[in-house]
């Protein structure tokens, strides 16, 4: 009878000392916050639509452009170097940076190293945006997405940032005539400007 006693007051008392004793640790919903991690290779392929006060837009993202950003001109496999002030409106590039970038509208990120892309596609596309942009008269304006490229004709949604408004626009790459809408009844715009002259 003793050793049952024994044996019960000894239960009771670890049982009384369990977890009130022994240190909280936290729970899962008490962790802290994650901390952004940088984030190294990221790659923004697109359209230089605006530059100005050391950054440059493209797409819609602003790159702010260091005085030791890495500039260079590609064609297939090669490259040869290049500077800021080769850079130009309408010219495609890719730009390499490490994120994230800033939330903000557009988004925002610093440059690593600025592709100037030479290559023939890469130039008729150039060539057609920046007929669209003289032709419009656009001094700025913010693409959204990726353009997509369909045989001779080259296709994007941009935004007016002076007007906010948000438009489609199809260019025929070989005879840089474009239209802009969305309904049936486009009006071709590049082709009425060319008559006019």
């Amino acid at each position: 009878m003793k050793k049952a006693s024994l044996f019960l007051a000894g239960f009771l008392l670890l049982a009384g000392c369990s977890d009130d004793a022994a240190p909280a640790e936290p729970s899962a919903t008490e962790e802290e916050p994650e901390i952004a991690v940088e984030q190294e290779g990221m790659t923004e392929e697109g359209f230089i639509t605006q530059i100005g006060d050391g950054r440059i837009l493209i797409n819609s993202i602003y790159f702010s452009v260091p005085e030791d950003v890495e500039v260079q001109f590609a064609e297939g496999g090669e490259t040869t170097e290049a500077v800021i002030s080769d850079l130009r409106t309408g010219m495609k590039v890719s730009t390499d940076y490490t994120g994230p970038l800033e939330e903000s509208y557009p988004m925002q990120g610093e440059a690593d190293k600025i592709t100037i892309l030479e290559d023939e596609e890469s130039k008729r596309q150039s060539e057609a945006l920046q007929a669209f942009i003289n032709g419009e008269q656009l001094s700025k304006l913010i693409i959204l997405g990726q353009p997509i490229v369909r045989g001779d004709e080259i296709g994007f949604l941009f935004n007016n940032m002076e007007t906010g408004e948000l438009t489609e626009v199809r260019i025929d790459m070989d005879t840089l005539e474009y239209t802009m809408g969305n309904d049936e009844n486009e009006e071709e715009t590049g082709e009425a400007e060319d008559t006019e002259e």
